[in-house]
């Protein structure tokens, strides 16, 4: 069985020669694109059995390409990046048909797990506002820390919220040190200052 062909989405040369070099050595035949125009020319005049899609792209932005490319290939499993993953940005990308999001500081412990997953058919689920607690702590237990504190700054701010300051500051507190396990020290004082407020 011949390589599989991932089109690689991504307007930093640097980063798509890294990622070409990271997944070459894992079989993978990888053609580039350097913004969401050429890549859905690309797309519907060639076969790809996968796609990875920045998020910030210059022009047509990756939610936006995401959704083109679903509209002429909706078969053909697509995993964005971001450097600022959200919880907003993640359900918009799963909600419009993304297999996985991840953030660009964990492709390189994630990316093949991932890959490996949308090849086989398997899609992250989407939260559909249910329980935070419950996903940080199954994202934690697959060694995703950077989504599991997300989550967890988000049942904080919930808490926050109803007034149980107590269990805010806690879920604050392991968000904090989940993102720093994930070597998101910009992250971690993001949430300090949500506790301060």
């Amino acid at each position: 069985m011949g390589k599989k062909r991932i089109l690689l989405i991504d307007d930093k040369a640097l980063l798509r020669d890294a990622l070409k070099e990271y997944l070459s050595a894992e079989e993978y035949s990888i053609i580039e694109a350097e913004d969401g125009e050429i890549a859905v020319r690309l797309f519907k005049e060639e076969e790809f059995d996968l796609v990875i899609l920045d998020h910030n792209l210059p022009g047509m932005d990756g939610l936006q390409t995401l959704k083109m490319l679903k509209k002429h290939k909706p078969e053909v499993p697509v995993i964005g990046l971001t450097g600022e993953l959200t919880i907003q940005v993640k359900e918009d990308y799963l909600a419009a048909g993304a297999a996985d999001i991840q953030a660009k500081s964990a492709i390189y412990e994630k990316l093949i797990p991932s890959i490996e997953s949308a090849l086989a058919g398997q899609v992250a689920g989407v939260s559909d506002k249910k329980d935070f607690i419950s996903l940080a702590e199954e994202l934690k237990n697959t060694g995703r820390w950077e989504e599991s504190a997300m989550y967890l700054k988000e049942a904080a701010l919930d808490k926050k919220a109803e007034g149980d300051l107590e269990k805010a500051n806690e879920l604050f507190e392991e968000a904090i040190s989940r993102y720093i396990r994930a070597g998101r020290r910009s992250k971690a004082k993001e949430v300090e200052k949500l506790m301060d407020n």
